[in-house]
């Protein structure tokens, strides 16, 4: 009898974590789309301190389509040359930026990227050591395009959003620009109140 309760307790125990998990796999996810530069210290201090705490310690990763976009204030002319607003390093960078989204799903390129963000360099190699990722397919990508090539998509993406300044937050696919100041300073909590409103559903840890 003992073995038979046992036995019952264990059963209901995986039904009830598969059923947790395949709640959270089919949870509704809010659209998030960042519009940023790798050098601007606003943006750094944006994704260090505010979207990386609330996607990966809060654990909202899994209720949201996070969408990064490494372009910000820089420029593509005519001949399709990009400029960026803080140099050449920031267009190298932010090209890193955008192999590391082509070549990994989201989980992983907000990890390097956030990392990366911590410092001014690129500090890819110890960034993939740090969480023992695979960067040999975001290395082939970067040195078989021009940098103008890579950031081509990013430049359109970056087009269709009328911002002044970046970090700039899209929220359900929609830019507001009086959001801007409470999902710069208060992300995780202006996230959940947005959730909330378009779901009724209240977040863990909200």
């Amino acid at each position: 009898m003992k073995s038979f309760t046992v036995f019952l307790l264990l059963t209901l125990g995986i039904v009830a974590c598969s059923a947790r998990h395949h709640h959270e796999a089919d949870a509704p996810k809010l659209p998030i789309t960042l519009y940023y530069e790798a050098l601007c210290p606003y943006c750094m201090h944006f994704v260090t301190t505010q979207l990386n705490p609330s996607m990966v310690r809060k654990d909202r990763l899994h209720y949201t389509n996070l969408t990064l976009v490494p372009f910000g204030n820089a420029h593509l002319n005519e001949k399709g040359e990009v400029t960026c607003q803080h140099g050449e390093d920031e267009c190298e960078l932010n090209a890193w930026h955008a192999c590391i989204l082509e070549h990994n799903d989201i989980n992983i390129s907000l990890k390097l990227i956030a990392c990366m963000m911590r410092g001014r360099k690129n500090n890819l190699d110890k960034c993939a050591n740090r969480y023992g990722i695979d960067v040999t397919a975001v290395k082939d990508c970067k040195s078989a395009r021009s940098v103008d090539e890579i950031l081509q998509k990013y430049a359109e993406a970056t087009a269709q959003v009328d911002f002044r300044g970046v970090p700039a937050i899209a929220v359900d696919n929609e830019f507001k620009s009086d959001d801007q100041d409470e999902l710069t300073d208060n992300f995780d909590q202006t996230f959940c109140a947005k959730y909330k409103a378009k779901f009724n559903i209240r977040l863990k840890n909200c």
